[in-house]
């Protein structure tokens, strides 16, 4: 898959026309905006991925069980593993309609009645922009715009208009991806779509 952006800084750029401001070349201490990408561009990275279930940041792995089972409820437990954003709802061999796998995450185990190897499909962490597809660098190039807008703009009316231009392209966005393949079963959670 070919994204519409080479590297973090590109996608910087991006958000930085939104707000009409000038581009940087680094992620450095050279001006406001280079500054607050250097400290800021990677949390807002994993933040906007974990909202969804993005194809592209999907992975699927069959984890072994540790040695140790949890102290109750359950009966085993497995190490999440180290790029895992969000752990979404799992079902039997991952089939869509298959029956629900019980789990719960407490720190970086995962813990469940399922016996090994577990099949665990998640959000995975991608830091290579390349990957990103074009509806994804869209949304994420205005919800970084929005973050940064108040810091390096000072206008906060600027912020509130990209904050909901981000969520409108995030949902149009997701409803896309959410299309492709069969999906599964719906189920109420509540994202958290601020750090």
């Amino acid at each position: 898959m070919s994204g519409t952006v080479h590297t973090s800084v590109e996608m910087a750029n991006l958000a930085l026309a939104h707000l009409k401001e000038a581009p940087i070349r680094d992620f450095d201490y050279s001006s406001v905006a280079s500054r607050w990408f250097k400290n800021h561009y990677a949390a807002h990275l994993d933040a906007y991925l974990a909202q969804h279930d993005w194809d592209f940041a999907t992975a699927l792995v069959k984890l072994p069980a540790e040695s140790v089972s949890p102290p109750f409820r359950w009966q085993y437990q497995y190490q999440k593993p180290a790029d895992c954003l969000r752990i979404p709802q799992q079902t039997f061999e991952g089939n869509p309609d298959g029956n629900v796998i019980a789990f719960e995450v407490i720190g970086e185990k995962i813990l469940t009645d399922h016996e090994a190897p577990f099949p665990l499909r998640y959000i995975r962490r991608v830091t290579r922009e390349t990957e990103f597809p074009p509806l994804f660098v869209h949304g994420f190039s205005q919800f970084l715009a929005a973050s940064a807008a108040h810091v390096i703009t000072g206008k906060n009316s600027r912020a509130e208009a990209l904050r909901q231009a981000a969520l409108e392209t995030f949902q149009q966005a997701g409803s896309h991806d959410a299309t492709q393949g069969t999906p599964l079963p719906m189920v109420d959670l509540e994202i958290i779509t601020d750090r």
